[in-house]
């Protein structure tokens, strides 16, 4: 019988190149980009959609459901879809092509308005291209780790506080020094084995070795690249340096995550909303 039915093809959001070179190195992640959601989930288990409960939640407190924000470090779209979903425009900004591409794979099983809302941008964080303006800027899931130096950091911050000519808010997290610890995980589906090595002050290699059980049978995959430990003091540090005036420690509602959560804001602008 011939399915006579026209084939809806799958709707594909544009990724825009923002001052990168033609030929990009492997990115962190690369490797297991389409599966990263599902071992996240698996390695974190409840705590992976707390740490994503807690970011939306605290958004909500920050911006109006209007808002259009600046995901920095977005990957495979852990906050982009849902705040897409909850009525923010995102701009989706992440270094890694294989990444944004799963991005755009989920984004076009959404509804066309709701997908219309997320922007992907491939670049690196440190330098996204003239962006904004913005109501408010995210960079969480450890994302700073992957600044390996203060340049770097700076640069970041200062894309962050230009992209908000308002002056804030901009929500970041700083992993602690639990985060940089190796780890061993065995389940019905996932063998992972993570290394995290000190090679210099405050730099550490990573070096994984995952085997993933999916339908489709099982996925090997093997990753490295470095990251940093920056202190309380470097953090605050570069958001002064970067032009942000007023800092508001929030861990208080991101309990057991690993990390320091804050909310830096420009000159002018009150550290809580009204």
């Amino acid at each position: 019988m011939v399915n006579d039915t026209p084939r809806i093809e799958p709707r594909r959001l544009p990724i825009h190149l923002a001052r990168m070179s033609p030929q990009l190195p492997a990115m962190p992640h690369d490797p297991w980009a389409d599966h990263y959601e599902s071992v996240m989930a698996l390695t974190f288990g409840e705590l992976y959609e707390q740490m994503t409960s807690s970011t939306l939640a605290e958004v909500d407190r920050l911006v109006p459901a209007d808002a259009t924000i600046l995901d920095l470090g977005a990957g495979a779209g852990r906050m982009a879809l849902p705040l897409a979903r909850s009525g923010r425009r995102v701009i989706a900004v992440d270094r890694s092509e294989r990444m944004l591409a799963v991005l755009q794979r989920s984004s076009s099983a959404l509804d066309p308005e709701v997908a219309g809302r997320i922007e992907p941008v491939r670049a690196a964080i440190s330098e996204p291209g003239p962006i904004g303006p913005v109501d408010l800027v995210l960079c969480v899931f450890t994302v700073v780790a992957y600044c390996l130096t203060e340049n770097e950091l700076r640069s970041t911050f200062r894309a962050a506080f230009e992209a908000m000519p308002a002056g804030g808010p901009f929500l970041l997290d700083a992993p602690q020094p639990e985060i940089f610890e190796s780890m061993e995980i065995e389940s019905g589906d996932l063998i992972r084995t993570v290394s995290m090595d000190e090679v210099d002050p405050g730099i550490h290699e990573y070096r994984e070795h995952t085997v993933l059980r999916t339908p489709g049978g099982p996925i090997e995959y093997r990753d490295s690249f470095r990251l940093r430990l920056w202190s309380s003091d470097e953090i605050e540090r570069g958001l002064r340096g970067s032009g942000f005036t007023t800092i508001e420690d929030v861990t208080d509602r991101f309990p057991d995550l690993g990390a320091r959560y804050l909310v830096a804001r420009g000159s002018g602008v009150t550290s809580s909303a009204e």
